[in-house]
């Protein structure tokens, strides 16, 4: 067919075809619905029918309502049985509820029943339950004051029907007003960056599905509506009808489309509103260059029968991510934070780069409490200090101020509000998870940490069915971001969650009830294992130390469980500590001993136990010294109140000959190692960790005083027992292999100290991490058995690399890291490949 030719032949029309099952099979072989869909096709017309159409949770007359909805004209095909009752209303069938529906809505009517002459089988003709229902509903049809067509074969409904097709004036489709008709929202004039979102929706609506921008979270406040907005005007020349439709309440959707069809001349102000929608459709699907809005739509299954079809552009913007069956999902993310400063710099000139990105940070970029920040900023004058300080002690009130208009129409602490007073309402149980995850860091909170909360929100969270309502209200309703094993809001939503409940349980009697409270003990309850050389447990304790970080936090009000809060601070900080991170460890080592001994004593065992780790992080950052006065009164105090082969004492013990020996102080070392060793094996066993760690102490105290022989044998049978006892990947055994590859050093036997410490550095960079200062110390090992052999190329190359790695994770102070800068001066000195 011409191209011309093509494009003036008209659009195809829905045609939807009712009649009763047994229609669809007889007579056979060719049934009276197979000819109806014969004549619809002749005619280049579409056939709408039940196949059409999902089960779906909505009530039969909804059903009807949708199918009859989408179709441009009705066909009824009237037999002689009447056919299935509806569910709802069982007084009518099926077809003659379509019927009603089809005659309300205005759709064009085609009727033919089936004439007394007509021929089949019996089961075409016998309707023992509900005949009389059919004949009285024939009758009804001849008095409807619509044409009734008789029909007696499929042939002649065939013919009779394409005819009548052929005849029936198609709707003026093409008649709507020119010119440009919109209801757009103004665009805001700062809005700010977004170029690739915008790219990105273009790109969506371009490929013939509706294109869904939601935020992915379904955080209020992160833009979707300004989003929108802006896209309506930035591409308005690609559209001749770009109409607004405020989603929120689904009942008022309907009335906003059918202002719509009035405001193109297809309805007037007298017609029904299913009469106004009908030709609505039919108009928007024969016609390009039209964008509908659907803004703040959280219900798809409401909104769903309500989209049009036709080559035009669809936006919903929604707080629920569940679009997928109807869109392409086209998340809004938080301002990246150069859109943000880009903001801040559009309205406040004086404030500068640093402060516009502290400022950016502390409201996590989202882009509603930036653009407020941005305005009160601009209309006060206050620094960047000020405006944060206030952010922390008055967050609620701060974000509740609207200054100088802006896009959004309500502030963001009402925003969230509202959201928070529906929640409590409809979900109370919603409402407390969310509140836990506030009181929580603004990072991923693991689903499995809430299983450990007590009383019924406890139980609910153990219970899957339970905690999937729970969880999916939450996404549904946008006000977290859920994944399969995280949950996570905001840290502004969050402020105002605490902000609202800060006052929840706090009388007199009621503290041990407060949320900082209930934040402490759920963490408490759900601390992983012992994390110390256990790198197993590592992912565990990753994921939760922002959230350690921040229940614990001084300014918080959990005094009544500050036990428990000295507990959690000495683990997270043994943690950080195991896991290669002394710097951070230690001042949080310090704040365990510190809350320990006010609150217990100096000789309460947990007391000394934080401070015995206090020590042990004060060595590995170089403050030997200190630390060995601080294991010296502490072996002391353990001694007198546990014993002298208690096992903590033996470990003090034990670090206590560590520190003895890094000070040179090398025959005292070696008393306190044998005893230790001595009593370790009597009390432990020899293939206790505790036991292997004193052999290995030993045996290096032994190098130092020059029986490097001895040492080598205590190192080579240690490491033989570490390997059998603790496995070849476990951090203890590298430690070994480490001192058992330095005796093979002191005896010259470069090669065999080099394949030890090459297997030694890359099990230690798999299993620690390659900045690891134990991991370092491999390489730098490593390095030593390489200048030996005589490869001081690699050797300077692993120097370097480690001088520089140790420099950003111990310090430029740090004795390790000036032991390489050392080497590196040696190199250079010499200005060869070999140092002197």
């Amino acid at each position: 067919m011409p191209a011309e030719e093509q494009a003036r032949k008209p659009p195809p029309r829905r045609v939807f075809l009712s009649h009763t099952s047994e229609l669809g099979e007889l007579p056979e072989p060719r049934s009276f619905a197979a000819a109806a869909q014969a004549a619809v096709a002749a005619a280049g017309d579409a056939v709408v029918d039940m196949a059409h159409f999902t089960a779906r949770d909505v009530t039969p007359e909804q059903l009807d309502q949708e199918k009859l909805a989408d179709a441009d004209v009705y066909v009824l095909i009237a037999g002689f049985r009447y056919g299935m009752p509806v569910r709802d209303r069982p007084e009518v069938s099926y077809t003659e509820q379509e019927f009603q529906i089809a005659t309300d809505a205005g759709l064009p009517r085609l009727v033919f029943v089936l004439a007394e002459d007509t021929e089949g089988p019996p089961a075409l003709f016998r309707d023992l339950q509900f005949g009389a229902r059919q004949e009285a509903f024939r009758r009804r049809l001849h008095d409807s004051g619509v044409a009734v067509t008789k029909v007696s074969s499929p042939e002649q409904l065939e013919t009779r029907l394409l005819q009548a097709l052929t005849e029936l004036v198609r709707p003026r489709q093409l008649s709507m007003p020119a010119g440009r008709i919109s209801n757009i929202p103004a665009r805001s004039v700062s809005f700010t960056g977004r170029d690739e979102l915008l790219t990105g929706l273009r790109a969506a609506l371009c490929s013939g599905r509706p294109a869904v921008v939601q935020a992915l979270n379904g955080m209020g406040g992160v833009g979707k509506t300004t989003t929108a907005i802006e896209y309506a005007h930035r591409y308005a020349d690609e559209y001749d009808v770009a109409w607004w439709v405020p989603s929120e309440d689904p009942g008022l959707v309907a009335g906003h489309l059918a202002d719509l069809a009035r405001a193109l001349d297809l309805a007037t102000g007298q017609d029904p509103p299913a009469v106004a929608l009908a030709r609505l459709r039919g108009a928007l699907q024969s016609r390009e260059r039209w964008l509908l809005v659907f803004d703040n739509a959280e219900d798809p299954s409401a909104l769903r029968p309500l989209l049009p079809g036709g080559d035009g552009h669809v936006i919903i913007t929604s707080r629920n991510p569940s679009w997928d069956d109807i869109g392409a999902a086209l998340p809004v993310r938080e301002f990246t934070r150069a859109e943000s400063v880009q903001l801040f710099h559009s309205r406040c000139d004086q404030l500068t780069e640093p402060d516009a990105d502290r400022i950016a940070e502390a409201l996590g970029d989202l882009p509603l409490a930036v653009d407020q920040a941005a305005r009160l900023l601009a209309a006060t004058g206050w620094t960047a200090d000020t405006y944060l300080d206030l952010l922390a002690r008055r967050t609620d009130e701060l974000l509740a101020r609207r200054e100088g208009g802006g896009s959004y129409p309500v502030s963001l602490a009402a925003a969230w509000a509202v959201s928070f007073d529906q929640l409590a309402r409809d979900h109370p149980a919603a409402l407390n998870t969310l509140t836990v995850v506030a009181w929580l860091a603004p990072e991923p909170v693991p689903l499995t940490l809430l299983t450990y909360q007590d009383g019924d929100a406890g139980a609910a969270a153990r219970d899957p069915l339970a905690f999937a309502d729970i969880t999916t209200i939450l996404r549904t309703h946008g006000m977290a971001e859920v994944t399969t094993t995280t949950i996570q809001l905001h840290r502004v939503p969050a402020a105002l969650l605490r902000a609202r409940t800060r006052r929840d349980n706090t009388a007199e009697d009621d503290q041990d009830a407060s949320w900082p409270v209930t934040v402490v003990r759920l963490l408490d309850a759900g601390l992983p294992d012992n994390p110390w050389n256990n790198p197993p447990s590592w992912p565990q304790w990753r994921v939760l130390v922002p959230h350690l970080l921040v229940g614990c936090d001084p300014e918080r009000a959990w005094q009544p469980v500050a036990k428990k809060v000295g507990h959690l601070l000495d683990r997270l900080a043994s943690y950080l500590q195991t896991r290669g991170d002394p710097r951070a460890a230690l001042p949080l080592f310090q704040r365990a001993y510190t809350l320990r001994r006010e609150l217990l004593g100096d000789d309460d065992p947990g007391t000394l136990t934080s401070v015995h780790n206090f020590a042990v992080a004060l060595k590995d950052l170089g403050e030997t010294e200190r630390a060995r006065d601080l294991h010296e009164d502490t072996l002391a105090r353990i001694r007198r109140i546990l014993g002298h082969d208690h096992h903590d004492t033996l470990i003090t013990a034990h670090n206590l000959a560590a520190d003895l020996t890094a000070l040179g102080e090398h025959q005292r070392a070696r008393d306190l190692h044998e005893d230790t060793l001595d009593r370790s094996r009597r009390v432990l066993g020899d293939d206790h960790p505790t036991t292997l760690g004193s052999v290995i102490q030993l045996a290096s105290n032994l190098r130092s005083l020059g029986e490097y022989q001895r040492a080598r044998d205590l190192h080579e049978e240690t490491f033989a027992r570490s390997r059998r006892v603790l496995g070849d990947d476990h951090p203890d055994t590298f430690v070994a292999s480490n001192h058992f590859a330095a005796d093979l050093r002191e005896l010259g036997d470069y090669r065999r100290a080099r394949d030890l410490d090459e297997d030694t550095f890359a099990r230690s960079k798999r299993v620690l991490g390659e900045d690891h200062p134990d991991t370092l110390a491999s390489a730098s090992f490593l390095a030593s058995d390489l200048r030996g052999l005589g490869d001081y190329r690699r050797a300077r190359e692993l120097d370097e690399d480690t001088f520089s790695r140790r420099k950003r994770a111990l310090g430029a102070d740090h004795p390790d890291t000036l032991a390489s800068a050392a080497w590196l001066v040696a190199y250079q000195g010499d200005g060869e490949d070999t140092p002197e």
